[in-house]
């Protein structure tokens, strides 16, 4: 699907002059996630950031279809927009049911009408956070204006996350970045004494963090703060 140039400036645009310091945070992150929903006619959209207890966490969805997006890579710690924070790079799937990248999450994906995903990272602090995630009810070849449009949707975010922060918001979601940034770099660390103990890749690494925290009833910032100890001491 090509893009409406003229509609996409428009939104873009738009989004631009919201302001955080007068609009709660939550309601801008919204803003976006609906913005994207229309721009690329799609069945559903959210946002997933780094969380202290389970590694991602949903923060926003367009609508059930973008809940459950959210949801079922939040419950599995796999998928396309996972894999999109933990490589720092846009993934995307052009048709779950022929993709095998992803074993446990897709079923549940495909259950709830999703068939085609694209994420992007949302970065703050030099690194990524989180990510904007896109879902279509059918097959779908990404675009590259599809892309570059999702980039620019993510760049926009990442304004008005910064801006909010920067605007000393006290509300939950501000509470929640603040977080993401300062349990990012330790989880990060973490993966990647994994990947090396292991000799495994990112992802795998990232699964048996979270895999491991859930299986003992830790935090994943817990957990990740441990193993870095650990390696101090080694």
């Amino acid at each position: 699907m090509e893009i409406d140039k003229l509609l996409l400036d428009a939104s873009l645009a738009r989004l631009h002059h919201l302001v955080p310091s007068q609009v709660e945070l939550a309601r801008l992150v919204s803003e976006v996630v609906h913005a994207v929903t229309e721009i690329f006619d799609l069945t559903g959209a959210g946002v997933l950031v780094v969380d202290a207890d389970r590694a991602l966490r949903s923060i926003a969805a367009s609508d059930s279809s973008g809940a459950l997006l959210e949801r079922a890579q939040e419950e599995f710690g796999e998928g396309p927009c996972v894999e999109s924070f933990i490589i720092d790079e846009i993934v995307l799937s052009e048709d779950l049911a022929t993709d095998t990248r992803w074993p446990r999450v897709t079923p549940v994906l495909l259950d709830g009408g999703i068939r085609a995903v694209l994420g992007v990272p949302v970065r703050l602090g030099g690194g990524p956070i989180g990510t904007l995630n896109v879902a279509s009810d059918a097959p779908r070849v990404w675009t590259d204006s599809e892309r570059d449009a999702m980039v620019h949707f993510g760049a926009v975010l990442e304004n008005l996350l910064l801006a909010g922060l920067i605007a000393d918001r006290n509300d939950k979601l501000a509470r929640q970045l603040q977080y993401a940034l300062e349990y990012r770099v330790p989880i990060e660390r973490a993966v990647g004494y994994l990947m090396a103990t292991m000799r495994t890749d990112p992802i795998s690494a990232f699964e048996t963090l979270r895999r491991t925290a859930r299986n003992e009833r830790r935090r994943v910032s817990e957990l990740a703060g441990e193993i870095l100890a650990r390696r101090r001491v080694l």
